[in-house]
């Protein structure tokens, strides 16, 4: 399944073309994309996605992403068990997030370098600008299922082209009252679902390689030291004002990727 020469796949090649300054730029990303998450709450890809496609194409940059996310989840998705039950009850967005990433890594692949930029700017400032308003809808019982099939076709979209798709998700099921350890651990399940299809439709059509996921994998390092080097901050700084400066510093970010794109 895998091509196991380095030569192959995305992140090697673009990796090995580096100098020490730029790969130091990437890891400072993950980092602070650990400390942010690890203070806020919010995902390490949407604060590091803007900083690394400084270094790298998107493609690459949301392949680097993925191991972190799904290693970062697994540990939530697998806590208290019943992971069938709880898949059985959010089975509606695990259908739409499959089906999203498979046309949505398509549709990634296929987009030229300056479109992808673009695309993934306009992603971000949509997640962005969610997180900030935090929407919360209320559904009723019988437009669960095909609202649940929507967000998550929706979420895996925004997974695809620029590594967050949390803040759909979590509108979704903060709709159907989900909460607390609930929550967490249904937006766990459902992300590593995602991921594992991204990873899977990446490396199906050779364009990926088994150096290219321990790469990922080796990502989370970075990630995770900023999580917990972002402990004793949780206390002492407010995280909701703190979240708020973070997401607006991702949309002038954002907003910069769409204009170096230069399709405005």
């Amino acid at each position: 399944m895998f091509d196991l020469h380095l030569s192959g796949g995305l992140l090697y090649p673009h990796l090995q073309a580096l100098n020490a300054l730029a790969l130091s730029g990437i890891v400072v990303a993950l980092v602070l994309g650990g400390i942010v998450k690890g203070v806020t709450g919010i995902g390490v890809p949407l604060v590091a996605m803007p900083i690394l496609v400084h270094f790298m194409p998107v493609k690459a940059a949301v392949l680097l992403l993925s191991m972190p996310i799904i290693l970062g989840n697994i540990p939530q998705a697998i806590e208290g068990g019943a992971i069938l039950a709880t898949a059985r009850r959010i089975a509606a967005p695990l259908a739409g997030t499959v089906i999203g990433n498979v046309i949505g890594v398509s549709v990634l692949i296929a987009l030229e370098p300056h479109r992808a930029q673009f695309a993934s700017g306009a992603v971000l400032i949509v997640a962005a600008v969610l997180l900030l308003a935090s929407p919360r809808l209320k559904l009723a019982p019988s437009l669960v299922m095909p609202v649940g099939f929507a967000f998550g076709f929706g979420a895996a979209l925004m997974e695809s082209i620029a590594s967050v798709p949390g803040p759909l998700l979590a509108m979704y099921l903060l709709a159907t009252g989900a909460t607390g350890r609930q929550f967490t651990k249904q937006i766990a399940i459902i992300l590593v679902v995602s991921i594992v299809t991204l990873v899977t439709t990446f490396t199906s059509g050779a364009h990926a390689n088994a150096a290219d996921l321990a790469i990922s994998a080796a990502a989370s390092l970075p990630a995770i030291a900023g999580m917990l080097l972002a402990r004793p901050l949780r206390d002492s700084l407010h995280p909701l004002a703190f979240r708020a400066v973070v997401l607006v510093c991702v949309l002038a970010a954002a907003t910069q990727m769409i204009w170096k794109s230069g399709l405005l």
